[in-house]
């Protein structure tokens, strides 16, 4: 039963997961955006000055939080366009999703999830990851689902960990793996998702033999989250393989 993301839970009712009320941000903590004088900002619905390499995610969501929409998509669109900002592509996504600024497009959400999992932002690999578990605007793939929950996992997303965590458990689009569902309960349990991921991990261990416990708890504590960039690496690697049928 998985943990149903923000994109699923929206475009349609409860299948496997109990449904949460909206997606958990992960890696994105929005701070407000501060005041800024005349003087400071001749123009208002330009981003802050001060933000280093935009156009980026946070120039986009400085506009954005001041109430600048329309130019806070233009804003995320260059920042993919110019410098391929994974993070501004899965602004995107979410706004095509939620057509609150703009028509909702879900060739679009598409689009902008894969660009932004590509890219390694692990929110759009989850949330891709649950288009393809789904098969919401996209075939359903469980396997290719599997690659795009672990690339998050890896990052240490909790929700993700929870998700793969019962892949690995039920042998669902990967090899059954019950050490590793066991690490991924028991991290996402401590990264802050133990509504789900308590039961589960609890019910696990009443299956598996002391030995595998103890592997399993050796995994979390040797358990190292990768970087935005070496996720990248991983998947373009994974994708090519899966492309030769390897």
């Amino acid at each position: 039963m998985r943990y149903e993301t923000q994109a699923a839970e929206r475009w349609s009712g409860p299948v496997r997961a109990v449904l949460l009320a909206t997606l958990i941000a992960g890696a994105a903590i929005y701070a407000a955006a501060p005041a800024f004088s005349a003087t400071e900002m001749a123009d208002p619905t330009k981003p802050d000055p001060s933000i280093e390499g935009a156009p980026n995610e946070a120039s986009g969501e400085d506009l954005y939080q001041r109430g600048f929409y329309p130019e806070a998509i233009a804003e995320w669109k260059r920042a993919v366009e110019v410098n391929k900002d994974p993070g501004a592509a899965f602004r995107l996504a979410e706004e095509y999703f939620d057509a609150k600024v703009v028509e909702r497009d879900i060739p679009a959400v598409v689009e902008f999830l894969t660009f932004g999992a590509e890219g390694g932002d692990m929110r759009a690999q989850l949330d891709l990851a649950s288009l393809y578990d789904r098969g919401i605007g996209v075939p359903q793939d469980v396997e290719l689902a599997a690659i795009w929950y672990d690339a998050s996992a890896k990052q240490g997303h909790p929700s993700a960990q929870y998700n793969v965590g019962t892949m690995y458990e039920d042998g669902a689009g990967v090899e059954q793996d019950l050490p590793r569902a066991y690490m991924y309960y028991q991290l996402a349990i401590e990264g802050g998702f133990p509504r789900l991921a308590t039961p589960a991990l609890e019910r696990l261990s009443e299956t598996m033999k002391p030995a595998d416990i103890k592997r399993a708890s050796m995994m979390v504590r040797n358990f190292k989250a990768q970087t935005r960039e070496e996720s990248a690496e991983e998947v373009k690697t994974l994708l090519e393989a899966r492309d030769k049928g390897e």
